[in-house]
């Protein structure tokens, strides 16, 4: 287990953690809706993207997520394996928004960020339909792939770039141009951290030996509560919560109109629970937040949440 300050997370400490995240998917879901449909520069619009795609992820980690409003069910189930994929996926997901979303310095920057991705996507679709035989499909793919690689080349943004870094984007491995080490140092987040949290989450998403070579009877890995994976689990909701809050955030700087939709578990949006669902102007009940419940998450810092994790 990965050490904490309090080692384990109980019952309450784990509903904190629950009630963190919901509040930051409720927020992260009604800016998305409430910033859709907009011309936006061609590196924010597909910033928006991934932050669709990762609020689609919170949803589907809600829903995994025990004791969570957003399923209902006549059991709880507490295997870490369920929400390990969907919070490994957030972390992608904020590397590559982060990365997007950054102000390129010119507009051959934004052409050469722009084209690598698009070169590893063509490539992948490439080897796609490679392994499903489907060669029909595969020479249209070639010619534009070909057709990205010549933009690639003659890009002086590009050109300027080291030889091996050019290697690897030309031949489609590299989805952005800073690899992972530099997008870490420029989030701030800990090279270390990040990869330990990596790690363990893979290692559940791929069903590896370190996810079940401790698996007890009628305690850890059986669905049953107990607590490492209690404590698993609320330390992937707390990252995850912190994430989306940190995405939310850089979301509201291109959309500062969009920051009132923020109202924590009582943000509006649809498709959602039924609490979160727009409805006719009403005048304002007192709130779960104005009680001390679900926290408006805005200025979460990902920082504190890995920091609760690691520190002693």
């Amino acid at each position: 287990m990965l050490q904490t300050k309090a080692e384990t997370f109980d019952r309450a400490a784990y509903t904190k953690a629950l009630r963190k995240l919901d509040a930051a998917t409720c927020e992260a879901i009604s800016v998305s809706q409430a910033t859709a449909m907009r011309y936006v520069a061609l590196n924010v619009g597909y910033a928006s993207y991934v932050f669709t795609r990762m609020c689609g992820t919170a949803v589907a980690l809600m829903r995994a997520t025990p004791l969570s409003r957003w399923t209902r069910s006549d059991f709880v189930d507490w295997h870490f394996g369920a929400v390990a994929p969907h919070a490994r996926a957030l972390l992608d997901g904020y590397l590559l928004f982060n990365y997007l979303i950054e102000p390129p310095e010119s507009e051959a920057e934004l052409k050469a960020r722009m084209n690598v991705m698009h070169l590893n996507d063509c490539t992948r679709r490439i080897e796609l339909h490679t392994n499903l035989a489907n060669y029909d499909q595969i020479a249209g793919f070639e010619m534009h792939r070909a057709e990205l690689q010549e933009r690639l080349k003659d890009n002086e943004y590009f050109s300027a770039l080291p030889v091996a870094v050019q290697k690897q984007c030309l031949n489609g491995r590299f989805l952005m141009i800073d690899n992972r080490d530099a997008m870490l140092a420029k989030v701030g987040f800990e090279k270390g951290h990040f990869d330990a949290l990596y790690d363990l989450w893979s290692q559940h998403v791929h069903i590896l030996p370190i996810s079940f070579y401790r698996i007890e009877p009628n305690g850890r890995g059986t669905g049953i509560e107990n607590d490492t994976d209690r404590t698993y689990i609320a330390q992937a909701l707390g990252v995850s919560a912190a994430v989306l809050a940190e995405v939310t955030d850089r979301m509201i700087e291109q959309f500062p109109d969009a920051g009132g939709v923020r109202q924590g578990v009582d943000s509006k949006f649809s498709p959602g629970p039924d609490a979160n669902r727009p409805t006719a102007k009403k005048p304002r009940k007192k709130s779960r937040n104005d009680e001390g419940g679900a926290p408006m998450v805005t200025k979460s810092k990902l920082t504190l949440a890995i920091k609760t994790i690691f520190d002693k």
